[in-house]
């Protein structure tokens, strides 16, 4: 199918130019069988490389895609996988059959890196396959990715839109991934959306609530971006959406609805351009409490900025609400950058709460989420006003493998949630060109642990925590 090529200069962490828009496309299918057993040995590899030279992995058979889309596997070869800046080898505990909503995707640029199948796994004896493209999975809502696919990207390559890359290989005649299921939610499965009667739903609560604005940029998300929370608003179920806030306070590099970065790849999402009354949302909250099976109403949504920055508005509906029913789970998706903001949202009667980190250590938290006119330490103040006013909290943890998995990080994160009593820690794959988030942020000084060994480690040092990846209701919030 493809050949192996002399040169590994891995990984490429230069800033790309181009057309970035032109994003990875889906597989047609499962590919044409093709042998790539002509590699030849390679250069010395100029990346880290977790190795001492035994085999391992054996059956994780590389497989490649072209530019058409097709893709098929070089049983001559097995896969190498990325954890940060290193190559190396998999763990059995990091790899699961391919879950069944799983897509696959090339990557433009991207050419996969392999070992001879029956050789030692070193630096010296790694392959590129330059006339094949790298074949990755985007995994479905409760799958945490626990490794990347290696690649060598070319000296020009597009970064990568804003997607989450998964490793990919065949094992025993069926794909694989490198994922490890970490919550099944039937709510969640994607059969239960973009369902045939969604333009009937959208109609009839827009008949049922005429005027209120929400429900435009819903009906957008609901059918531009496939926003499950704000298909839920208009099916009438579970959690629901209700964005607030078209200004943001972090310039967060992997930012979904607007970067702040002229060199970054456009945000898949256009952020709201309005900001709702307090009546519009208490309107809307209500309509989804009054009818929905263990509603949730969320603040704080992909189509957004920073909800806090709109508090006190916020506030006032929550009251209005709440001076109405005592039903339903009334949820913030936040940064947690206001304090002082969350305790008026606090006292007016929100149930819950999520801040959105990828680290518990400051100097990498502010790498990535460039905060302004607000500190981590704003943060954790807004943590522990949670825990005093009795809110559900969650940490909703941005996970790149290589990065979040490494040992000082997986500590910090476990001496937070046993000092401000965190509840719940959501996995969430973090969605970004991994190449150009560690030439933002710097590249991983220490070795990753493992994704696995990560939430064992947090399972042993929290033993109260429970970590899974979706908001719990009410009802939900005392089952582990």
């Amino acid at each position: 199918m493809s050949k192996a090529s002399d040169s590994i200069p891995f990984p490429g962490t230069g800033r790309a130019g181009g057309d970035r828009r032109n994003g990875p496309k889906r597989s047609k299918g499962r590919g044409w069988g093709g042998r790539g057993d002509n590699g030849r040995r390679g250069s010395s590899h100029n990346s880290a490389c977790s190795s001492d030279g035994r085999r391992g992995g054996e059956d994780c058979i590389l497989v490649c895609a072209d530019g058409s889309g097709a893709f098929g596997d070089e049983p001559g070869f097995v896969a190498a996988f990325r954890s940060g800046n290193t190559i190396r080898m998999p763990r059995a505990e990091e790899l699961s059959p391919l879950p069944e909503d799983a897509s696959l995707q090339f990557l433009p640029g991207r050419r996969p890196l392999a070992w001879p199948r029956g050789g030692v796994c070193r630096p010296d004896n790694l392959r590129v396959f330059e006339d094949a493209l790298v074949l990755a999975a985007q995994l479905p809502s409760g799958w945490t990715r626990t490794l990347l696919p290696a690649w060598q990207a070319d000296r020009n390559a597009d970064i990568l839109p804003i997607f989450g890359y998964t490793a990919v290989f065949c094992r025993g005649g069926r794909l694989w991934c490198a994922a490890v299921r970490t919550e099944n939610n039937p709510r969640w499965r994607p059969s239960a959306y973009a369902l045939p009667e969604l333009g009937e739903c959208i109609a009839e609560v827009k008949k049922d609530l005429p005027g209120n604005r929400l429900l435009e940029q819903l009906e957008i998300c609901a059918c531009q971006y496939g926003c499950y929370n704000a298909q839920n608003i208009f099916y009438g179920r579970w959690e629901g959406a209700c964005p607030v806030s078209p200004q943001c306070n972090a310039g967060c590099i992997g930012c979904i609805s607007k970067q702040p970065d002229k060199e970054a790849p456009p945000s898949p999402q256009i952020r709201l351009n309005f900001v709702p009354t307090a009546e519009e949302i208490c309107e809307l909250g209500l309509y989804h409490i009054g009818r929905a099976e263990r509603a949730i109403f969320t603040f704080g949504q992909g189509c957004e900025g920073e909800p806090l920055l709109q508090a006190p508005r916020i506030a006032e509906a929550i009251a209005a609400i709440r001076n109405k029913t005592d039903e339903g789970t009334l949820h913030m998706n936040s940064n947690g950058s206001r304090p002082e903001g969350a305790e008026l949202l606090f006292k007016a009667g929100l149930n819950s709460i999520r801040v959105s980190m990828c680290s518990a250590v400051e100097s990498t938290y502010n790498s990535y989420y460039r905060p302004r006119n607000y500190k981590f330490a704003d943060v954790m103040r807004t943590i522990k006003s949670a825990r005093e006013h009795g809110l559900w909290i969650s940490i909703n943890l941005l996970l790149m493998p290589g990065l979040t998995d490494q040992k000082r990080e997986t500590e910090a994160l476990a001496a937070m949630i046993n000092e401000y009593g965190v509840n719940m820690v959501q996995l969430r794959n973090l969605n970004i060109d991994p190449d150009w988030l560690f030439a933002q942020i710097g590249i991983p000084q220490e070795e990753g642990i493992g994704v696995p060994a990560m939430i064992a480690l947090l399972k042993e040092k929290c033993p109260h925590l429970r970590i899974g990846c979706h908001n719990p209701s009410r009802e939900e919030m005392d089952i582990k």
